[in-house]
């Protein structure tokens, strides 16, 4: 896909280490921590890799980033998620994660960064909402799911349609 990408002239430094970071590692991940839940979401494994993009709240930067590069390194391995997947292979002590497709309508709020990025494309770049569970190993979608974890996780595809 990289042959057919025309690659957005940077405005800051910010827009250089984006496209560093694509180019050297597959993707750059963007940190909203300030936001209420904070979030943090992947620009440039669509173009690398062919897979959606990534977007999970809730978490702290650091655990953010290294969930996303856990799954950009399984990605890169031919691994490829999509709606509805529930991954129990990548986190500790048997806790899952789970992937939505987040609807377009939701892009403006909070990927904008991404947008910018793929702005010169000719296809919509895809997203998947990565979602983790409670303590007692539940989804937000489950009703047992901690009240703590179901605010942290704003459920795209249920909330924007």
């Amino acid at each position: 896909m990289q042959d057919q990408f025309e690659w957005p002239e940077p405005e800051h430094e910010a827009d250089k280490i984006i496209l560093r970071n694509v180019r050297n590692y597959g993707c750059h991940i963007v940190g909203i921590p300030d936001a209420n839940p904070p979030f943090a979401f992947s620009i440039g494994l669509f173009l690398t890799y062919g897979h959606p993009e990534l977007i999970i709240f809730g978490q702290s930067a650091e655990n953010a980033q290294a969930i996303i590069n856990l799954i950009r390194d399984h990605v890169a391995a031919g691994h490829k998620f999509v709606d509805g997947d529930i991954s129990d292979d990548m986190l500790e002590d048997g806790y899952k994660l789970g992937f939505w497709q987040v609807p377009f309508g939701a892009y403006p709020e909070y990927l904008g960064t991404a947008i910018w990025f793929y702005r010169k494309s000719r296809r919509a770049f895809p997203c998947l909402q990565v979602i983790w569970q409670d303590v007692n190993r539940r989804f937000p979608w489950e009703a047992e799911c901690s009240s703590d974890v179901k605010a942290d996780q704003p459920l795209l595809k249920k909330t924007v349609s």
